[in-house]
Formats: structure tokens, sequence, C-alpha cells
């Protein structure tokens, strides 16, 4: 039965079968073969979505949304550019510290590699870019968007795995600076060596005023998000709600981009994109379910703690494999079914499941830059109109600092983790 399970579970994806379908009519075929009671599908699809971090997902999805139309993305890049702009490689500099900022708005990577990349790459290209370079830029800086809170991903895992979401907040703050940090050192070399200069103004301070002052309501929003959650006053669900009437007020009132006729389109899109996550989510506990009834989360930990018991060695493994899910598998299918399968070996070892999770979201995060199907490397080939394995060359040296980063999370868990560890 478990040959047959995960033979058709292969089958379906090799197919091309949407991973929420794929995982969930295997599953449900498993609990009709195996003669269990089929009102174990209905109570599991329930209680998988049944749950209460859940319902921030909705709300973080509808205020991404409406911040971008409300014309936050612009403001954050003057800002930017008024501080990198003038450097070597300026207007790559500036995708790259657009991205983060925006990721801690949307949170959600592909938000940004649309916003990010229908402004930056014919910009890039106009200033003497090279269109595959800029559309990689876009490709592998937009991921930040699920490494930074607010966070789609870090809510998922810490619903699947019961860690707090505030700490996997605190933490994800530190790893999505050392993230962006890399991807800033390798792009000013790489423009450095290609002669892509910045802008030729002089840096002015009057012109860095005038964009914070632009600016200072979209950086509002992740200091109320993240303040908010971190000094306790509001719960990461409630700081989507309150994202949410913040969105509203500033697109409607203050900067005057987001009109009433916008609000249903807004509202009917971010309730699609809701209902593809909670579809996921819903059939992943179904699977996790068929897991857990077959005990291969056990089988999975006696199998790898018999090949080593060195933490160095485990996580190097599971990085590996990660990685190489990332390329094929959507994000959300990869925490779902991974999470529960690796959780038992990361208890065992005596790793940290918060620091886990950073891990595996940022590996997920690095899957989303990786051909042959990675979402936003398809996304900002198609924005970029250039060919997806021109864009996945051009990438190259940008996935290398991706997977350097990775590899200081996992061995130098300080580096992220001190606010909760000290010292």
């Amino acid at each position: 039965m478990v040959v047959l399970f995960f033979a058709l579970t292969i089958i379906l994806f090799l197919l091309g079968v949407p991973m929420a379908i794929t995982i969930g009519l295997s599953s449900i075929i498993y609990v009709l073969l195996a003669d269990i009671t089929p009102m174990i599908v209905v109570q599991r699809l329930f209680t998988g979505a049944d749950v209460s971090a859940l319902m921030a997902i909705p709300f973080f999805i509808l205020a991404g949304n409406l911040m971008l139309t409300g014309g936050l993305a612009q403001r954050i890049l003057d800002l930017a550019n008024s501080l990198v702009g003038k450097i070597t490689g300026g207007l790559a500099l500036v995708t790259i510290l657009g991205c983060m900022f925006f990721a801690a708005i949307s949170g959600s990577a592909i938000a940004t590699a649309a916003a990010l990349g229908t402004l930056m790459i014919p910009a890039m290209e106009k200033k003497g870019y090279g269109r595959g370079f800029a559309t990689a830029i876009v490709s592998n800086a937009s991921p930040m968007g699920v490494i930074i809170p607010p966070s789609v991903s870090l809510i998922i895992y810490g619903s699947l795995s019961g860690s707090s979401i505030k700490d996997l907040y605190i933490v994800g703050v530190p790893a999505g600076l050392i993230v962006g940090l890399s991807l800033l050192i390798v792009v000013y070399v790489i423009s450095k060596k290609r002669g892509y200069k910045g802008n030729d103004e002089a840096f002015e301070f009057s012109t860095f005023l005038n964009a914070l002052r632009r600016s200072l309501w979209a950086l509002g929003t992740p200091v109320i998000l993240l303040g908010g959650v971190f000094l306790g006053v509001v719960t990461p669900t409630e700081s989507g709600v309150v994202a949410v009437i913040y969105a509203v007020i500033v697109g409607l009132f203050i900067y005057r981009e987001l009109k009433i006729k916008d609000l249903i389109g807004i509202i009917l899109d971010s309730a699609r994109s809701t209902a593809v996550i909670m579809f996921i989510v819903a059939n992943a506990a179904l699977f996790a379910y068929v897991l857990a009834y077959e005990n291969i989360p056990t089988m999975i930990v006696t199998s790898v703690m018999s090949l080593s018991e060195n933490p160095i060695i485990i996580l190097l493994l599971i990085n590996i494999i990660l990685l190489f899910f990332g390329a094929f598998m959507d994000t959300m299918a990869i925490l779902v079914i991974v999470v529960p399968m690796f959780l038992p070996v990361i208890i065992a070892l005596g790793i940290d499941p918060v620091l886990f999770g950073i891990i595996v979201v940022v590996n997920t995060a690095i899957g989303m830059a990786t051909p042959p199907f990675g979402a936003t490397l398809l996304i900002a080939s198609n924005i970029g109109k250039h060919p997806l394995m021109s864009v996945a060359r051009e990438s190259g040296w940008l996935l290398l600092a991706l997977i350097i980063a990775l590899f200081i999370i996992t061995y130098i868990p300080i580096v992220v983790m001190f606010p909760l560890w000290g010292f």
C-alpha cells in the first residue's frame, strides 16, 4: 500500500497535476483502498484548514494587494535610489533594497517580483544593464518576500510545527538581512566588473530627506506590523487586520492612488489567492495523516539517524533535499510535505524548531529562483520578456550568494537566533 501510495503521488506529479490535487487525490485513494472509514477524509481536510494561525493569511494577502495598488512600491524605490543610486550598480542595488522593503510590506515573493519587476527591469535596461542580468536580479531578490516578516511561509510553518509565529518573525528579520546583504555584495562586484555605473547625480541630503518624507507612510507599514507583534500589542493574525485597515487609509486618503472602484477587484483577487493556499494546506493535512498512519516519519527518523547522528551532516542532507525539491515544487507544497517528515529528526537532534523553520523557508526562497519551475524565475522572465534559461544562466552567481547565506544561517545559527538566544 505504501509503495502504491508513493507511486501514485509521483506519477500524478510527473503528469503535471497541481501539487494540491496530487497529494489530496493520492491520499483519498489510499484511504479507500486501506479500508479506512471515508469520513476521515472530510475530518482531516477540515481540521487542516481550521487553524487559528492561518487566519492571518487572507489578511496579509489582501493588505499586500492593497499596498501594491496604493503607490507604496514607487516611494520605497525612490528612497532607496536616493541612498545608493549613485554607487556602482546603483539601480541594481536599489532593486535589491526595494525587494527587501517591499517584502516587509507584502509578505509575498510573487507580489514583490510582479511589482518590482514591472518598475525596475525596464529602468535598468534603459540605464545600460543587460536585460538578462536585470531580470535575474528581480528573480533572485524577490524571494526575500517569504523570509522577511510578515511572511505567509512563516505562518504556515508555525501552524505545522507548533512553533511560535512571533519567534519566527523575530528570527526572520536578521535572516532576511543576511540574504539581502549577500545579494548586494555579489551584485556590486558584478556591476563593477561589467561597468554598470550609478546615476550621475551627486548625493544630496535634501533629496534624501524629501524621498524619506514621501515614503514615511510606506515605511510605517512594517514598523506598525512587526513592532506591534514584537511588543505584544497584537498577535500575528491581528496584525494582518491592522495591515488591511492601514493600507486602505494610506491608499485612499494619503497617497490617493487607491480608488474605491479598485477594492472589489482587489478583494476578489485576494480571495482567489487565499483559496489556493488553503486548498493546499487542507490536502496536505490529509497527506500528513497518511504518512503518520503508515508510521513513515518514524521510519525516516530511524533511517536518517542510521546514516549519521552528526547534526552537521544531517542538516547538509536536509538542505540538499530541500534545494532539489525547490527546483520542482511549490513553496507551500514543500512546507506541508517536508515539515511533518523532518521535524521529528530535528527534535531528536536537539535542534531548535524555530531555527529549522528559517532554514526551511530560506531553502524554499532559493527554490523560487531556481530553474526549471521557480515561481519568481518564471514571473521575472515573463515580465522581462527574456528567455527563462538565459535568465537562469545570469542567476548563477546570485544563486551562489543565496546558498552561501543559507549555509551561514544553518551552521552559524547565532547570527539569526541571537534575539531569542542572546549572545
